[in-house]
């Protein structure tokens, strides 16, 4: 099938006045959590809600942010 990337929206689901970030995101059908960059959390000004450890593809463990809420849309559609 090959890479995916889609289109999208961010934004900030509590401060309205901020303006949303269209990003190209890699499309995983497989993955429970949504994963944004420091720099992109930064800049939609998204409060860090807790601290969580993951694992990279390349094996690599490390404890990040949680942040959030985070607003996404997509075409017609949007969650948080």
């Amino acid at each position: 099938m090959g890479i995916v990337h889609a289109d999208v929206e961010l934004a900030n689901a509590r401060e309205d006045s901020l303006a949303p970030i269209m990003v190209s995101a890699l499309v995983d059908s497989g993955a429970l959590h949504l994963c944004i960059p420091q720099h992109i959390a930064n800049q939609l000004r998204l409060d860090v809600l807790d601290k969580r450890g993951v694992t990279f593809a390349d094996g690599r463990e490390e404890t990040v942010d949680y942040v959030g809420p985070v607003r996404i849309k997509f075409g017609n559609r949007q969650c948080m």
